[in-house]
């Protein structure tokens, strides 16, 4: 079975050669208690390799050992990978994509793929201001559906208010401000212990 997500697979030797930029990163604390100190460090340096990227990048990687599993250039907006059945069978599983600066920095209705992938525990989005952690401990495609619609409903409304209230720059500023909020809010305030949404911003 092949699971595709939203671009094209390249080698770890591509990843490797991306420069990790001396920009402000998260702290070790900002991660789950289950992440160890090898898969701080394995989001640490994406953090600093992608997050200045006017593209999306994908890594799948193991959060106990650190290891980078699997990793994809995407385009501006969307990034995909392909997955054999079982693949993971043996790994703590979480992704990490950034959003580019045009892009929203919350995670977008699309993401909440991983409602639908069992062997995926978290998604990280790197923002420019900061890391939003989504945990997700098995499957739930109703609630897929769910979040795939109301995230949409709530980004038209975040863009209506902050058209009508701003103008110029500061109106998408405003926009992915209260969409984070209200995203958060909307999927924490359901208190499903195995999913929550989380925003760490970036060391000054």
């Amino acid at each position: 079975m092949i699971l595709t997500l939203l671009g094209s697979e390249d080698p770890f030797g591509d990843y490797e050669k991306l420069k990790a930029e001396d920009t402000p990163s998260i702290r070790r604390e900002d991660l789950p208690d289950e992440f160890s100190d090898e898969a701080f460090r394995t989001v640490d340096e994406f953090i600093r390799k992608t997050k200045n990227l006017e593209f999306e990048c994908v890594m799948y990687f193991d959060y106990v050992t650190g290891e980078i599993l699997k990793f994809a250039f995407g385009e501006i907006d969307n990034v995909k990978l392909s997955f054999e059945d079982d693949e993971f069978e043996d790994n703590y599983v979480a992704s990490i994509h950034n959003h580019p600066s045009i892009v929203y920095s919350p995670p977008s209705g699309k993401n909440f793929g991983i409602l639908l992938r069992d062997f995926e525990d978290y998604e990280l989005v790197v923002g420019p201001n900061e890391l939003w952690v989504l945990k997700v401990k098995g499957i739930c495609p109703l609630l897929n559906v769910d979040l795939k619609y109301s995230s949409l409903m709530i980004l038209d409304s975040c863009q209506e208010y902050s058209r009508k209230k701003y103008s110029g720059p500061k109106t998408n500023d405003i926009c992915d401000i209260m969409y984070g909020i209200m995203l958060s809010n909307y999927i924490n305030d359901k208190n499903i212990h195995n999913i929550q949404l989380i925003k760490k911003e970036y060391l000054s």
